[in-house]
């Protein structure tokens, strides 16, 4: 099956499918691209902690930690698909801390949790959010002193966002000490999908057509990183 027929054709994903890296364009067969890799993939917040939070207390009250378990369990399905194994830290609105715990105890299991699993490689799924509206598109976040290749994740996965959603000039960013990551030994990423505090972007992020335009970026950034697809203009 080639990669447009497995995944779709809708003119909302085209662009996903007119990458130079992939070596036979179109047709290459994906249903076992991942085929022994096992991913973590841990959809932010979630439980006590909503994380960013939009209209709160309203009707239409927006919570981060929803659209992190929307687009991670859309993207355990594409990464299903082309073979890998998938291990998520949570698939409902939990956390894994104990009673009387806080978010270093849950960040820790998490990070426990996907470790034990033999995981090759991890990937948090998060919202961005700043007091300025004006700030907007996905970003992908690393240590500079994590674990080898986790620069190189960070640089794939963050092309093709820029690449397949056309919504992001943003560049990966590595200066951040940032807990999690400095809990994994695999290569090891953040994903900042979008601003909640931007309007575009808030209304991008609520819209399961783009949610699932991001996944297949975060998909193909993947695939060159486990094909060694050189950085760079596609």
């Amino acid at each position: 099956m080639s990669l447009a027929g497995w995944l779709g054709t809708g003119p909302l994903l085209a662009a996903a499918f007119e990458a130079s890296w992939l070596p036979t364009g179109s047709a290459v067969p994906v249903a076992g691209i991942l085929t022994g890799l096992t991913v973590g993939l841990d959809p932010g917040h979630g439980g006590f902690d909503p994380g960013v939070l939009v209209g709160k207390g309203t009707p239409g009250q927006i919570r981060e930690c929803d659209i992190n378990l929307a687009i991670s369990l859309r993207l355990r399905v594409l990464l299903e698909r082309a073979g890998a194994r998938v291990v998520m830290s949570r698939t409902g609105d939990v956390d894994l801390a104990q009673k009387g715990e806080g978010s270093v105890e849950d960040l820790t299991r998490r990070a426990e949790l996907v470790t034990d699993a033999g995981a090759d490689l991890f990937l948090s799924i998060h919202c961005n959010s700043f007091p300025q509206a004006v700030w907007r598109g996905s970003q992908t976040f690393y240590t500079a002193d994590g674990p080898p290749g986790s620069d190189l994740l960070a640089w794939l996965v963050q092309e093709e966002l820029a690449r397949v959603t056309r919504e992001t000039d943003r560049s990966p960013d590595g200066r951040q000490e940032l807990f999690i990551l400095k809990k994994i030994t695999v290569p090891a990423v953040i994903i900042e999908v979008g601003f909640l505090s931007n309007p575009r972007d808030r209304a991008l992020l609520q819209n399961p057509d783009y949610q699932q335009l991001l996944c297949l970026a975060i998909l193909f950034g993947i695939c060159r990183f486990v094909h060694h697809a050189p950085v760079g203009p596609a």
